[in-house]
């Protein structure tokens, strides 16, 4: 099923730009972007939202169950283990997890092609992180680029770069805990075919551009010793808003390791903001996709809905249609996690993604999500 994923890896991670590969969007394409908003999602399901519990703000979930317990390991042959949570300081004394850094195993690797570095952001969550999204003035990137010409908004700057003395957990800001982590695995991998992948959904998607151009405009994708050596990093962000301005999108530009596809949904209102022409820009390939045009959806599901975009990426068709490539065999109940998008019809419970029994829905062994139903039917009363 995906063995040309791995001799196909650098075309499919944008080395040349997804020349070809777009209109009509490649199979193979369209698999490998879905397996990287999978890990995408990943990021937000294992974040623990329950204010009474210890673990509030953290993830859920160690990192040795992580990819088990977030269901990507039956039938899923992307194999990865995680190396590291990411902490962002969200509040002069707030901290809380926003995703992880993970590497292919040698499974893995046989799939995928080669070494994969992989770094994933989830989107918004607590309401301070709702308050730094609204935080659109700009901001000095200096830090990162060199430059004071280089702004980009100031709430995702701040979650990046900030750091709080009040929590064990974010000491040293998010970026630097990525950059410590993605320098060591380059460095233990730096003998094999190695690329980083960073990816994130929402606020995750303007974290992952952020650090995605800092990895390669830093050379964080360099082992430590050996510049002329740069392992390729590419950026899968969906639903991303804007992130900075006409300065931050020419070095982004310029930066020849750097492959960035923005996965945008037609209807979604979050790419089109911050809505200031000439103060904010988009940066990178753009792929659009149009989940009005499914049959399986309800009307009113959010088109900021990361499963949706991940049905979206299964069924865009060139012709302005709509219809689910057989051979990606994608599971639609996963469209309802966190919603009731899916049509009544199939069946399958609102919001199941609970963490707890998922409302009798159970994974099979190909990985698959199906509604055990066990509820308890009386017999009608007799005549």
């Amino acid at each position: 099923m995906d063995s040309s994923i791995a001799s196909r890896w650098r075309e499919l991670s944008g080395e040349k730009n997804w020349d070809g590969l777009l209109h009509p969007l490649d199979l193979d394409l369209r698999r490998y972007i879905i397996h990287y908003l999978q890990r995408a999602g990943a990021a937000g399901d294992a974040f623990n939202q329950t204010k009474a519990s210890r673990g509030y703000a953290l993830s859920l979930f160690p990192p040795n169950e992580y990819f088990s317990r977030v269901g990507l390991e039956n039938g899923n042959p992307y194999s990865y283990k995680v190396t590291n949570f990411i902490y962002a300081a969200t509040d002069t004394d707030e901290a809380a997890y926003f995703g992880y850094v993970a590497v292919a195993t040698d499974e893995g690797k046989a799939v995928l092609g080669r070494r994969d570095i992989l770094v994933a952001w989830r989107g918004t969550i607590t309401q301070t992180e709702w308050d730094d999204d609204a935080k659109i003035l700009q901001t000095s990137a200096k830090e990162l680029f060199g430059t004071d010409f280089a702004q980009v908004h100031s709430g995702f700057f701040s979650i990046y770069t900030g750091t709080t003395p009040n929590s064990p957990y974010a000491k040293i800001s998010a970026r630097d805990q990525v950059r410590k982590a993605v320098q060591e695995l380059v460095d233990k991998y730096q003998n094999e075919d190695v690329s980083i992948t960073v990816t994130g959904h929402s606020l995750g998607a303007a974290l992952a551009t952020l650090n995605a151009m800092d990895i390669a405009a830093n050379g964080w994708n360099k082992p430590t010793g050996n510049s002329n050596k740069a392992f390729m990093v590419t950026a899968f962000p969906a639903a991303s808003p804007r992130v900075g301005n006409l300065v931050f999108k020419g070095i982004f530009d310029g930066l020849k390791d750097l492959h960035l596809l923005r996965i945008v949904n037609s209807t979604d209102p979050v790419p089109k903001v911050p809505f200031l022409p000439g103060i904010y820009t988009h940066v990178g390939e753009e792929l659009g996709i149009d989940t009005t045009k499914s049959p399986y959806l309800k009307s009113n599901i959010s088109p900021h809905n990361l499963e949706g975009y991940e049905h979206g990426i299964a069924g865009v068709q060139e012709n302005g249609e709509f219809k689910l490539e057989e051979k990606l065999d994608f599971d639609n109940p996963v469209i309802n996690k966190y919603s009731d998008g899916l049509l009544d019809e199939y069946k399958i419970p609102d919001n199941w993604w609970t963490n707890e029994k998922f409302k009798n829905m159970v994974q099979m062994d190909d990985g698959h999500w199906k509604f055990a139903d066990s509820s308890y039917v009386p017999d009608p009363p007799s005549a």
